[in-house]
């Protein structure tokens, strides 16, 4: 039986042919050598320009830290603002390397618990009484992964009061699914000017672009950060190729035809995988408003909720769902989310089709 990967965090999309086109022709160019190691001049004004087109916040090019895919971004700033023993806090579920980063910047995580039964709503009271004197950051994901949760207006500004209560607090605001929001507005954390010294943003192309394999991200974060986040970046990778953020300006210059294509498709399959999902009573999940993720608790396929289910951990469903009917998800297990799994519906429409059957047979 072939395998339908469910559990990736890459979409079935090609690379938006404007950036392919300009990556090749930079290389025509022999723009093959070291570039700037902040990133090229190009790509940091056409990232200003976006955040000023598209949220009316101006943000300065020298701001803007271009890196080696988002995952090296939210590293450098950790090991750039965290000292040892610093508390980091959370909200699951989270993207499941932020633990690991964490550790390795010295900092220790503190989560608070999923709560899907109020949609993964920002619980601002809850959020307090997690922070000590020795909380240092918190990191939002907005829109969330692997929920597809957008933070509203409300809630943000409920962060920013926050913020403004605990002058030691910083934010770290993870936003790379930014472009795939189906419905309202997805204001960037950037938007809090006045709090712009304790705010950071991380970025990319891997997903709202589907240049995964390109390898480009990007920091927006305080100067002070941003000035030890450059430096080790010049001792540690000495910069991202030049030809590559040839194809990052391309894409970033025509972002709302390819997010608007990207949007219209995905949401089909998002409605489609919802419609088959209501016919499965013993999955509970989010509707997702962003990205290409559903999160299926599966509580009520494992003992003790189904006392004939011979399953009693979410990574054993999971692997006898991949052994028995070919499809793989992926446990939440280190997304601090431990009776549920991450689905992906960002394949072919024939593969998920095969998919939405396959797991109905399971559950059933």
């Amino acid at each position: 039986m072939d395998l339908i990967p469910l559990h990736l965090g890459v979409s079935h999309f090609n690379s938006p042919v404007v950036a392919v086109d300009a990556l090749q022709e930079a290389m025509k160019q022999n723009n093959t050598f070291y570039g700037p190691n902040e990133g090229l001049p190009e790509l940091r004004n056409a990232l200003s320009q976006r955040y000023l087109e598209d949220e009316g916040v101006p943000v300065p090019p020298e701001q803007i830290l271009i890196t080696h895919g988002a995952k090296h971004a939210i590293h450098l700033y950790l090991k750039s603002l965290l000292h040892l023993d610093d508390e980091v806090v959370a909200l699951a579920p989270y993207w499941f390397a932020f633990p690991e980063l964490i550790r390795q910047s010295g900092g220790k995580l503190t989560t608070i618990a999923a709560n899907p039964e109020q949609g993964y709503a920002l619980d601002i009271e809850v959020l307090r009484k997690k922070i000590t004197p020795d909380t240092k950051l918190l990191i939002l994901t907005s829109p969330g992964n692997p929920t597809g949760k957008v933070y509203s207006s409300l809630e943000q500004e409920e962060v920013a009061a926050l913020l403004e209560e605990y002058p030691n607090l910083h934010l770290l605001s993870d936003e790379i699914y930014d472009g795939l929001v189906y419905t309202g507005d997805n204001p960037s954390f950037l938007r809090f000017e006045l709090l712009r010294d304790r705010i950071a943003v991380v970025n990319g192309f891997s997903k709202s672009f589907a240049m995964s394999g390109w390898r480009i991200g990007y920091l927006v974060a305080p100067f002070p950060i941003l000035h030890i986040a450059t430096e080790l970046q010049l001792k540690w990778i000495s910069g991202v190729s030049p030809f590559t953020q040839m194809g990052a300006i391309a894409a970033i210059q025509h972002r709302h035809s390819i997010w608007e294509k990207f949007r219209a498709e995905l949401d089909l399959k998002r409605q489609r995988v919802i419609k088959e999902l209501e016919k499965m009573p013993r999955l509970k999940f989010f509707n997702p408003e962003a990205g290409y993720y559903v999160t299926l608790q599966i509580d009520g396929c494992l003992a003790p909720q189904d006392p004939k289910s011979p399953f009693r951990l979410v990574e054993e469903w999971a692997a006898a769902l991949k052994d028995q009917v070919g499809l793989e998800v992926l446990p939440s297990t280190n997304m601090g989310m431990p009776a549920a799994v991450r689905m992906s519906f960002a394949l072919p429409d024939e593969a998920l089709d095969y998919a939405m059957h396959r797991l109905k047979a399971f559950i059933a």
